[in-house]
């Protein structure tokens, strides 16, 4: 049965957009008045009890999965996410997303602009005040309000920076540059989604990985925030992007088995001599 059919949609300007590959699990006497938006991704859950009431322009983006319990009601403005970018103190991804279950239990009232976050659990019985932001669990019978002051968190940021633009997952001796310079943060972008081995490298704070990067004005930005640009990509070179490079009178420092530049601009180190380029890199970012 069609979503829309199983649902009482009153008012108009219902958004609604549910994948075939979703699963939707519907209680009786679901509502949802004007301007809700609702979004359920690929393979993601969404489970409604009966008579779980949504109020004007609330919204529900499900990436994993939100289950929400019989007899809850919504107030204008809801925010559910149960997913977020992913994010480094340099990038936000935009189509790369954490994401973890949420769960809102029987009989709660969840007030005006209230904004649930992903990973949380709601208990039976809870009522939320207007405007509160919901990024912890709440236990059973319960009555919720906010008063928090903005807390503001800096987005760390490094002194020095490097750039490698890469169509491939393997990047000559990544892992070592990575953990002796401490100092220096790496930018590393595709134009393409990335493989789990190079993703794996967001474990070390000094890495940022930049995902299906289409606009050559990001692509730009992060060459002329560099400090050097690291032609250590296996494979091909990608948009010319070491002429760039060398255009901007960026240094450029390359393995023999990585090199894409026949100009012989770049200072190319031996394969197995990745401590000499930590040392190189060392004294020209000392120098500046």
């Amino acid at each position: 049965m069609d979503f829309k059919d199983s649902v009482k949609l009153l008012g108009e300007f219902h958004h609604i957009e549910i994948s075939p590959t979703s699963t939707i699990e519907l209680g009786t006497d679901v509502t949802f008045r004007s301007f809700v938006s609702l979004e359920v991704a690929n393979n993601a859950k969404l489970t409604l009890g009966n008579r779980v009431f949504f109020n004007d322009h609330c919204t529900i983006r499900c990436g994993k999965e939100i289950e929400i319990g019989k007899d809850t009601m919504f107030g204008d403005g809801v925010r559910i996410f149960d997913h977020n970018h992913k994010y480094s103190n340099y990038h936000i991804e935009k189509i790369q997303f954490t994401a973890d279950k949420i769960t809102i239990g029987n009989n709660c009232w969840i007030g005006t602009n209230v904004v649930i976050l992903k990973g949380v659990t709601i208990g039976d019985n809870v009522i939320i005040g207007a405007n509160a932001l919901i990024y912890k669990d709440i236990p059973a019978n319960s009555i919720v309000t906010s008063q928090e002051d903005l807390k503001i968190i800096p987005r760390n940021q490094h002194q020095f920076h490097v750039f490698t633009l890469t169509a491939s997952d393997t990047l000559e001796s990544l892992d070592y540059l990575v953990q002796n310079l401490p100092e220096v943060a790496f930018h590393i972008a595709a134009k393409t989604n990335i493989s789990d081995h190079l993703e794996s490298f967001n474990r070390y704070e000094n890495v940022n990985i930049y995902t299906n990067v289409h606009h050559d004005d990001i692509i730009e930005d992060l060459l002329k925030k560099s400090d050097i640009y690291l032609d250590i990509n296996h494979w091909g070179e990608v948009d010319g992007i070491v002429n760039r490079a060398i255009e901007q009178n960026k240094p450029v420092y390359t393995f023999e088995n990585t090199s894409h530049d026949s100009s012989g601009y770049s200072k190319v180190f031996r394969t197995e001599d990745a401590n000499g380029m930590v040392t190189e890199i060392q004294k020209i970012l000392g120098e500046k």
